[in-house]
């Protein structure tokens, strides 16, 4: 499906064309029908059917539902269509920089997308998952639903069925025992009505907790990048005779790094490591002190984050404050929270539930 480098309009026009499209129930029935009214081809290939859109729109391919998909379809014999958008030869910043510049596109033509947010890059409901993450922006119709995700070629364009892709999401979170992160954030809006979401599953040892969190903090950055979002929010932490004070701080977007605050900074007893043990760096800069920021860690940029030393700074840290387990921690206030800047300085918010994170607001 190699498709080379769409122009901007012909990428909004596919999208345009998805969204009226009227695929049925998604048997292989109502998808010929669908294809011989569009005057689009159907011809079969190794992972599914193909449907030959012309040279504007390229060739799209129809994902045949299989044995692990048998509890969430009911009439679906396919779960989507998939269309290159833009194909991408280069490393994670190249794949970053083409989803943003699609995503861009389509807000500009579009309403703000209904949800948003990162599927797990190992237990994706999709089967062509990069490594860098797994962003994706969706605008939501009442039984299907567009979709910018990214793919292992570069962002693509996706038509798909509500049913199989909302419930593969719940259901892998909800059973996976906090063992799939990811994160979704939604819209207040009537599209969304009738979406169900799965709570967090908090952790109790720091050893799971810690695996869970590299991996989150590996591809967040890049995630968020690519969704034109950042990210700045806190972990208050339950430490024993101090109660539940700001401990650490994130920042995530173009760079990823931490922050240890203030609040914790003489807590570290003589029997404990000090932060410099712990991999961190006294505060100099003005914008560290801003945000009563006392040590930091390394900066990180988005294309190049060490989720693995992130997490281990936070999890060392966290037993060495005496913080009895990950159930321990907290978001911030409006950490689950996130929303694109607008011109006149308002956000259009998302609210966030950070399966990967795994860690729930105050009450």
């Amino acid at each position: 499906m190699v498709q080379g480098t769409r122009a901007v309009s012909d990428v909004v026009g596919l999208a345009r064309r998805l969204r009226r499209l009227s695929p049925g129930k998604w048997t292989e029935a109502d998808l010929r029908a669908m294809a011989t009214r569009e005057g689009w081809e159907w011809v079969d290939g190794g992972r599914g059917p193909l449907l030959r859109a012309g040279e504007d729109f390229g060739e799209g391919r129809l994902r045949p539902a299989n044995e692990f998909m048998e509890i969430h379809v009911t009439t679906e014999e396919y779960v989507g269509l998939h269309f290159l958008a833009k194909e991408v030869r280069g490393g994670v910043r190249e794949h970053v920089e083409a989803f943003g510049e699609v995503a861009e596109s389509l807000r500009a033509e579009f309403v703000q997308p209904h949800v948003l947010g990162a599927d797990d890059t190992t237990a994706s409901f999709h089967d062509d998952v990069p490594h860098w993450g797994a962003p994706f922006m969706r605008w939501r119709g009442r039984e299907n639903s567009l979709e910018l995700r990214a793919g292992t070629e570069g962002p693509m364009l996706s038509l798909l069925p509500n049913g199989p892709a909302e419930g593969w999401f719940w259901y892998n979170r909800e059973h996976g025992a906090g063992t799939v992160g990811g994160f979704i954030g939604t819209r207040p809006v009537r599209d969304n009505s009738g979406m169900f979401f799965a709570g967090i599953t908090r952790h109790t040892d720091w050893k799971g907790y810690g695996r869970s969190l590299a991996d989150s903090l590996r591809t967040l950055p890049a995630e968020l990048t690519a969704l034109g979002l950042s990210r700045s929010f806190g972990f208050h932490g339950l430490i024993p005779g101090e109660g539940g004070p700001w401990v650490f701080q994130f920042e995530l977007g173009e760079h990823g790094e931490l922050g240890l605050d203030d609040a914790v900074a003489d807590l570290f007893g003589p029997d404990t490591p000090t932060p410099e043990e712990l991999g961190w760096t006294k505060s100099t800069e003005e914008r560290h002190r801003r945000q009563e920021i006392a040590y930091h860690s390394p900066r990180y940029p988005y294309d190049d984050v060490n989720g693995v030393r992130l997490a281990m700074m936070v999890i060392e840290t966290a037993e060495a404050l005496g913080i009895p387990s990950p159930a321990d921690l907290s978001l911030t206030d409006w950490a689950d929270h996130v929303g694109f800047p607008s011109e006149d300085g308002s956000d259009d918010d998302y609210h966030v539930i950070d399966y990967g994170l795994a860690v729930r607001t105050n009450p």
